[in-house]
């Protein structure tokens, strides 16, 4: 057993660092591809200042004298500084030829007036890299992406203004893939030396330590378990962070080299022209307007934090940052700037100069000082990237380690005939794996329908785009509802099957869908196999528990449900952003269908019917419209659906599902960070949900519970009466989750210990008040799609927070008397 213990965990460890390892390499290739593309705007930007001085003299872009010769000098530079670098790409084949590279000035509308390659002029742009023209959606729309991919070209453009500071046309330069194709796969080879070094000495001592510390019978008991997972945990998540640390030094390096060259070449540039006007009789202290060169030169690029020309005794003619431009010798209120300009140099590692000179004597210097900040904001964005992936590989360790000591578990059992009934937390991973498949699309859902929008019976665009998220709910609501009584009179495991099955077979109708119809069918199709899986899995749970462990079994399931939308969504997320919204739908379907196979091995013992089915079905009664109406009729019952989970479902859907994904994009947040901040969530529900649901479990007062939970959940939505933006939206997902934590639990097992509720059947009746639930969650997107249609959206959040607030009063004033010994039979 202990052979295969470690087997397992090698296995594991491989899974989990490889996990980690392959979404650390892919998160940094946008990064260096960005790096890499900066240069070839650096020296674009140096053309389009040179077009742009004869634009301010009276030329024309359709009519511009001399362009053509602009044009070879400016390829001849790129071919000689980037073209032929070797070294940095790591091999001969990925020099690029002179044919590799193509330069054109284009019209605002991509038809193209100039080129060095005379077959392209009068041809146009690729839709997809004239800013404005595409109707393509990025993989994450207002992303700060100063390029884009054409077949196997990169293709960057850069804008030109006349003297009025008005766009009249664009630079493209256009290069073929084999330099940057080159350059990432010698970053690999770099990358996975030390990553392979890394992980040996963790695999060998994770084999070491499990060698020692594992017992050497076959009974593993529960101190035993967790020993084994404290090693398996520390020594992979060890190995994760170096890892992790490894890649963001890696390219903090790439970073500092790229940010010196970029430096470099502006400073010969700049130090050309003044040169130029020198050698023509310009004194070096009368250049006209030469604070105003250097300003557009900071404008032009973030990372440039100021630029400043001194004379030979190192005293500043001319500076430009990013809040002002100064000509010392004309300002009267230049102090403040002179002492900035003569300070010693603090951050060798950012300053950059060039001497200027004039018959072999040096008579000043241009100095560039770079921003640091830019570099820490982007080690920042990689340390939430790599936090991320370690989060998601962490979750995933933690659900693959309750999958091995349930196949030990299972092992150590075989070949016994009276096999045990498997306990509730067996179904921990399958949940796991059933939401990680579902929400791998929960961050750009609404984002892939508005890709394949088309007016629908007159609705708003943004009531269309939510209209798959609507579906999928309505349907999932019916689908529980009839999983509530399959299950009760059949067994969990039909429904939780066929819901499988059906779920997968939506999300690989949604990878195929070639329209919105389709799509919005496939996310129905979707919606009734998780309906079906879901309650089916809760039955399960419920089947297996009894009052004293109820609450704990169910926040022990939404935990391992939360975790894998966690993965999911932030998963998703992150590939979306590489890969494209499609492929990640086939992804899901894939990981969907393997939870059938999870099943059929390790559930099997389960999948039987109730046990005296026969009697049970004669002293329960049929579910009659009267039963229903009964229990429908109860106040408690009411109040609970009506003020509590209605509009927590409502807020939950309509704000994770629908709002945030679209709010967040439309303020220029990339697809890496919706699925980031929508992690918020589910961390909550898993750290904080099971540590509250002892309580709920030991309270005679859960009613608190569920009333507390919805007062968060409206605070979530208020949060925007007072906060916008980012901070708004990352306040608001953790509020909701803190909600949820409080409301998931609370509310199943406040309408368990209802009266009404035993008559008619817990399966029933839980079927019955989840599929009310739905009905919330089919609304959420309309209902908040008012909201974005809004004047101003966050009043509109606001409004909607505010009636959040007033129907968890109201739950608390209507359900007060249940709790009352003379009303406690009744209830009510």
């Amino acid at each position: 057993m202990k052979l295969k213990l470690i087997i397992c965990s090698t296995i594991l460890f491989l899974i989990a660092v490889g996990f980690n390892a392959l979404f650390n390499l892919n998160s940094f290739d946008k990064l260096y591809i960005e790096s890499n593309v900066s240069k070839y705007r650096t020296i674009g930007d140096d053309l389009r200042r040179r077009i742009e001085t004869g634009l301010q003299y009276g030329k024309t872009l359709q009519n511009y004298f001399g362009m053509e010769n602009l044009l070879n000098e400016t390829k001849q530079t790129i071919v000689g500084k980037l073209g032929g670098d070797s070294h940095s790409f790591g091999t001969s084949e990925a020099i690029l030829e002179p044919a590799d590279i193509t330069l054109s000035i284009a019209e605002l509308d991509g038809t193209i007036l100039y080129s060095d390659n005379p077959e392209r002029i009068r041809t146009r742009l690729p839709k997809t890299a004239v800013p404005g023209r595409s109707k393509e959606k990025p993989k994450a729309k207002n992303s700060p992406q100063d390029y884009v991919k054409d077949r196997n070209t990169y293709i960057t453009t850069i804008p030109i203004q006349d003297g009025r500071d008005l766009p009249v046309g664009l630079i493209s330069i256009s290069f073929e893939e084999k330099q940057i194709k080159a350059f990432l796969e010698n970053n690999y080879r770099e990358s996975v030396k030390p990553i392979l070094i890394i992980s040996s000495i963790g695999l060998i001592l994770l084999i070491g330590l499990l060698s020692i510390f594992t017992p050497a019978d076959r009974n593993f008991q529960s101190g035993s378990k967790k020993r084994i997972s404290l090693i398996v945990f520390l020594v992979i998540s060890t190995v994760q962070i170096s890892t992790s640390a490894l890649s963001a030094y890696g390219f903090k390096q790439h970073f500092l080299e790229v940010n010196e060259e970029n430096s470099r070449i502006r400073i010969e540039n700049l130090k050309r022209d003044v040169e130029i006007l020198i050698k023509r009789g310009f004194q070096l202290n009368r250049l006209y307007k030469m604070d105003g060169v250097l300003e557009k030169i900071v404008g032009t690029s973030p990372v440039l934090k100021d630029i400043t020309l001194y004379d030979r005794n190192n005293q500043p003619l001319y500076r430009a940052t990013t809040k002002r431009a100064t000509d010392f010798q004309r300002s009267k209120n230049a102090y403040t700037e002179w002492v900035e300009a003569t300070k010693p140099i603090t951050d060798p590692g950012f300053h950059f100069t060039g001497e200027l000179i004039q018959r072999g004597t040096a008579i000043g210097s241009i100095s560039i000082n770079t921003s640091k900040e830019i570099l820490y904001r982007k080690i920042a964005d990689i340390g939430i990237d790599s936090l991320t992936i370690i989060v998601i590989s962490i979750l995933f360790l933690v659900e693959l380690l309750i999958l091995i000591f349930k196949y030990i578990d299972w092992q150590q059992q075989a070949g016994n005939k009276n096999l045990s009934m498997p306990q509730y937390g067996v179904i921990r991973p399958a949940a796991f794996l059933l939401l990680f498949g579902i929400d791998i699309s929960i961050s750009f859902l609404p984002l892939h329908m508005e890709t394949l929008y088309v007016p629908i019976l007159g609705l708003s665009k943004d009531t269309i785009i939510g209209l798959p998220i609507s579906v999928e709910f309505l349907l999932a609501g019916i689908a529980i509802l009839i999983s509530g009584i399959w299950l009760d009179r059949r067994g969990w495991h039909e429904p939780f099957l066929g819901g499988l099955l059906l779920a997968g077979l939506g999300v690989l109708y949604s990878w195929l869908a070639p329209d919105a119809l389709h799509f919005i069918i496939s996310r129905g199709v979707v919606g009734l196999g998780y309906g079906l899986a879901m309650m089916a899995s809760q039955g399960f749970v419920i089947t297996l528990t009894d009052g004293q462990n109820k609450a704990r079994g169910l926040a022990h399931f939404f935990a391992g449900v939360y975790a894998g939308s966690i993965c999911g969504g932030a998963a998703g997320a992150m590939l979306a952003e590489r890969i494209g919204y499609s492929p990640v739908f086939l992804i899901g379907a894939v990981i969907l269908f393997s939870v059938i196979a999870y099943a059929l091995l390790f559930l099997r013992k389960a999948m039987r019917r109730p046990a005296g089915l026969g009697q049970l079905q004669q002293s329960l009664p049929s579910l009659g419209s009267k039963r229903v109406l009964h229990f429908l009729s109860n106040r408690a019952v009411l109040s609970l659906i009506f003020f509590s989970s209605l509009p927590a479902s409502i807020a939950v859907v309509g704000f994770l599902n629908y709002f945030s994904p679209i709010y967040l994009n439309r303020i220029g947040a990339s697809q890496s960070t919706i699925g980031q901040i929508l992690m918020l969530y589910g961390i909550c529900l898993i750290y904080v949900g099971p540590f509250i649901s002892r309580y709920i479990d030991t309270s005679n007062d859960k009613r608190s519970y569920v009333f507390f939970g919805c007062i968060l959940g409206s605070g979530a939505l208020l949060t925007f009466q007072f906060m916008d933006g980012l901070v708004a939206a990352i306040l608001a997902v953790l509020l909701l989750g803190l909600s949820s934590s409080f409301v998931l639990a609370s509310q199943a097992v406040y309408a368990i210990t209802l009266r009404v509720t035993q008559e008619l059947g817990e399966g029933k009746a839980i079927g019955i008040f989840r599929s009310t639930s739905r009905i919330g969650q089919v609304l959420g997107p309309v209902i908040f799609s008012s909201a974005i249609l809004a004047a101003n959206v966050d009043r509109g959040l606001a409004y909607l927070g505010a009636a959040y607030l007033a129907a968890a009063v109201l739950f608390f004033l209507f359900t007060r008397e249940r709790f009352k010994p003379a009303l406690s039979k009744g209830d009510a």
